[in-house]
């Protein structure tokens, strides 16, 4: 083995491997470090020169990465795998970069390319949906909290994927369908999690008001449930329909 010195610490490599395979990944920590230190997600604990550790959070979500043992696993025992974890649990991310022959490093510079573009759901690794819903979420309340992202979101992880599949329907069109689905959601907090009505709106606001005040309207004139009008006509003084 032996170490080489890169832009974020001392990176451990196999002896023998080739000297352009050394320079690429060299190059590559490079600008992994300028995105780091231009990118308001992504931040590195670099307090052990061999180890260090990018991180960032999204909502109730710490996502970690470590670049020096998945580069070396990578090269030293043919393990493509991510050393991640979100909340300290392993997730499976593959680094695609070794099909094509180039540097291990640059999946993990697409990795954070993906974080600082908010995770698009479509770009996002399938064992990573929790972590596009929650960014999805956390932007739902960008509108009333400046500090949207040490906010906590006071829903499960299935909570989050129903207002995520909810606002969706919303957005393409299905207003009704949507409404229902949060309203469904609305009931369960208020009936189940003993949720006061006042709590209700004040949560579900930034999800309603994904719909016009028009679709708002008319989904109160033909609700699910009757039951549904109790919390629409809160929501109603508040988007002024």
């Amino acid at each position: 083995m032996r170490e080489v010195d890169t832009a974020i610490g001392l990176l451990t490599l196999p002896k023998e491997l080739a000297q352009d395979k050394v320079d690429a990944e060299i190059k590559g920590i490079k600008l992994f470090k300028q995105i780091i230190d231009s990118s308001k997600k992504w931040k590195m604990n670099d307090a052990m020169s061999r180890n260090p550790i990018i991180y960032c959070k999204v909502g109730e979500l710490t996502i970690k990465l470590n670049p020096f043992p998945t580069i070396l696993n990578s090269y030293l025992i043919n393990n493509f795998h991510f050393v991640l974890k979100i909340n300290n649990c392993r997730v499976c991310v593959i680094a695609k970069s070794h099909e094509n022959g180039i540097a291990v490093i640059d999946s993990m510079i697409s990795f954070l390319l993906l974080g600082d573009a908010g995770w698009p759901i479509e770009s996002t690794p399938r064992t990573m949906e929790d972590v596009s819903i929650e960014q999805q979420l956390v932007n739902r309340y960008s509108q009333i909290d400046i500090d949207r992202e040490n906010r906590k979101l006071s829903f499960t992880a299935s909570d989050k994927k129903e207002l995520f599949e909810a606002v969706s329907e919303i957005e393409k069109g299905n207003s009704w369908q949507g409404l229902a689905a949060l309203m469904r959601l609305a009931r369960t907090k208020y009936v189940c999690s003993v949720w006061t009505i006042t709590r209700v709106v004040d949560e579900f606001k930034p999800f309603i008001e994904t719909c016009t005040d028009l679709q708002i309207a008319q989904y109160f004139e033909n609700p699910f449930e009757p039951a549904d009008r109790i919390f629409l006509e809160k929501m109603m003084s508040i988007t002024n329909v």
